[in-house]
């Protein structure tokens, strides 16, 4: 589908392009108060005072010029008059208009690339929330000011902050363009602050307004899933507004609490679970305010319509999650560090504590007291039942060790073992490998011991859920019977690409985003078949074609060049790397990477897995050279499975000779 007819789709018209470049009059700081020509200005402007008077509108008597140069008001007189003054005005304004011509250049190859496809497109300055209303998608620059310092970003934050509280729901789609080398740095600061959704926001460098096809490839990305990305915020709206609502509920309950209703709670569900009053408060508060939420009917509504969420419609998960990601899902697997200043029973520890070594003490001292195999780098989960931990109603305590890992390539949450994903220790994001076959006890002497002797401390607790889900998948496996093991859901290749060159020869492109790590994961195709794709993050795409685009056409053989044109600038070939290339016929021998819409198909390139020779890589004979737009050559990793386990699971098709 084209990007024009996508466009059209998902009803999305109208463009404001939000530039200070298109303000009429430059502001006081567009000038700048240190701006030298100032001083030139003042010893020459005395026989223009009466016209510039006349302009400003009000009396320039006993006014000096280092206040009123600071004053919007004055500057924008004199702009008024720069043509009558011009051997005065033009050097005070010359840096002001380079800039704005500059920025204008950008402003007009946007503005042109978004009407040939067929969109209206609105300028405005720094007063843009009237035009903002009707906007489908908003492209703003990050320094709302030639000044381009932290005043001008404050202008741009504040100013769209404004207009989409003004407009509500739903918002548009925002790309944030600069020509600063800030932009990158600045994006996650923007977003935040601002209050916009990841999946509607893009940023965009200006000088890559001068590349054919870049704008395009973020209008593609943002517009796609244009509608989820609207339910998600009517959504998260709902939630800000509920949440306030059910807040106050909640706490006008606990305020109608008496004294005497928190002794009958201790006496009456206390008494036998031994969890202390603090601790059991904060848990009712937590289970009253999921109730109340949970009664807040936009919340509900709202969330139903995020039921059509289709997972195959996006982009696969990657080796690594985000640090968002790995943030919500620390904090939906364990409770925060603060609470363990809560006990959650009168024993020394409660089902689901995380125990570690305290520093500096060594194995041998741990072996020693509680005969169990424990250095730095592991850790125990408490799994012995809250009900048995009371008061050391157990003989002994249930313990599963775990190894405490840290967060690289290859280590995020998709596999089937038993891990805790992400949890943070001593300020530190980690995961956790568990090992079901590594169970220990120890009696409540022996941990009475450690814990005295600062041998053992509690660092952080699993929720109950998780938790549980521990100690069942342990129970389980203690008389489970052996069997074939599943594929894990990802796993990580090695991917190198190559274009052709005019002799014919592969030539490697130096791909910067390839050290993100490529995927193949197992999903769903359409009749919800189990099916293998490659996919690669974000990052990695735009590397491949500017990679690919760096080459240019004159470098690549003739009858290649067509299908190499729609590699480096496809916004369609971009999305299915991400979305991931079907593999189900994938083997040495090089196959064709194409997309079928109806009768139509498109080839971007061939691919091929664990190709025999690399120093031969490509055989014309066997791959017509018109469908070697990109050559990628996937290879199995040392350390992970690969194409012949993936062949043998059925999800790969055994290599055709």
């Amino acid at each position: 589908m084209s990007l024009r007819t996508l466009l059209e789709q998902r009803n999305l018209r109208r463009v404001l392009i939000v530039d200070d470049a298109c303000d009429p009059t430059p502001t006081a700081s567009d000038i700048g108060v240190g701006n030298e020509q100032w001083a030139i200005f003042g010893d020459d402007w005395a026989p223009h005072r009466e016209a510039i008077e006349a302009a400003y509108g009000s009396s320039l008597e006993g006014r000096r010029l280092d206040e009123l140069k600071e004053q919007d008001a004055f500057v924008d007189a004199l702009w008024s008059l720069r043509r009558e003054l011009r051997d005065l005005l033009d050097p005070l304004f010359t840096a002001y208009r380079t800039t704005q011509q500059a920025d204008i250049h950008y402003v007009e190859l946007a503005k042109a690339e978004l009407e040939a496809l067929g969109l209206e497109v609105i300028l405005a300055g720094r007063n843009f929330a009237e035009a903002f209303r009707n906007a489908d998608i908003v492209l703003i620059d990050l320094f709302l000011g030639t000044a381009q310092d932290a005043s001008a970003v404050a202008t741009s934050k504040k100013g769209l902050r404004d207009a989409l509280e003004q407009r509500g729901m739903p918002h548009p789609l925002v790309i944030l363009m600069s020509r600063s080398i800030e932009l990158t740095d600045r994006r996650d600061e923007f977003r935040d602050e601002v209050g916009l959704l990841e999946s509607g926001f893009r940023i965009l460098r200006k000088e890559e307004l001068e590349t054919a096809g870049r704008l395009e490839i973020q209008l593609q990305r943002i517009a796609t899933h244009v509608e989820d990305t609207h339910r998600l915020g009517a959504f998260i709206d709902a939630l800000e507004t509920g949440l306030a609502q059910a807040a106050k509920r909640t706490l006008g309950q606990f305020r109608r609490l008496k004294l005497s209703d928190i002794g009958q709670i201790q006496q009456l569900l206390l008494e036998f679970e031994g969890e202390p009053t603090g601790s059991y408060l904060v848990d009712v508060f937590d289970r009253v305010l999921a109730h109340e939420i949970e009664s807040e009917t936009g919340i509900i509504d709202t969330a139903t319509t995020l039921n059509a969420f289709k997972v195959n419609d996006y982009p696969a998960p990657f080796v690594a999650g985000s640090v968002e990601l790995q943030d919500m899902v620390c904090k939906t697997l364990t409770q925060s560090a603060e609470r363990l200043r809560l006990p959650a029973s009168e024993g020394r520890v409660s089902f689901g504590d995380i125990l570690r070594l305290q520093p500096p003490v060594d194995a041998a001292t741990a072996r020693q007291e509680l005969l169990v195999d424990l250095d730095e780098t592991k850790v125990l989960v408490v799994l012995t039942p809250a009900c048995d931990l009371v008061r050391s109603g157990a003989p002994r305590v249930l313990l599963l060790v775990g190894e405490l890992c840290e967060f690289s390539i290859g280590d995020w949450s998709y596999k089937s073992d038993l891990r805790t994903s992400a949890i943070e220790i001593d300020g530190q994001r980690r995961w956790i490998r568990w090992d079901e076959k590594h169970v220990e006890t120890v009696s409540w002497a022996q941990l009475d011991r450690a814990f005295d002797n600062d041998t053992l401390t509690t660092v952080a607790r699993l929720r109950e859920a998780h938790a549980l889900e521990i100690q069942q998948k342990v129970l389980a496996g203690l008389g489970r019977v052996g069997m074939v093991a599943r594929l894990p859901a990802t796993f990580e290749v090695t991917i190198v690409a190559y274009y052709i060159d005019l002799e014919g020869r592969p030539v490697e492109l130096q791909v910067d985003g390839f050290t993100d790590g490529a995927v193949c994961w197992v999903g769903r195709d359409g009749p919800g078949n189990q099916a293998l794709r490659l996919a690669l993050t974000e990052r990695a795409v735009d590397d491949l074609q500017a990679a690919l685009r760096s080459v240019g056409d004159e470098n690549v053989m003739e009858g290649a060049r067509g299908v190499y044109r729609l590699a480096a600038k496809s916004a369609e070939f971009a999305d299915l790397l991400m979305k991931g290339i079907p593999l189900k016929t994938a083997d040495p021998n090089w196959k064709p990477i194409r997309i079928r819409d109806g009768d139509t198909v498109k080839d971007f390139g061939v691919i091929a897995w664990n190709n025999a020779d690399p120093n031969q890589i490509w055989d014309r004979k066997k791959m017509p050279i018109g469908q070697a737009g990109v050559l990628l050559h996937l290879m199995d990793r040392e350390d992970t499975q690969g194409l012949q386990e993936a062949v043998s699971h059925g999800l790969v098709e055994p290599a055709s000779k």
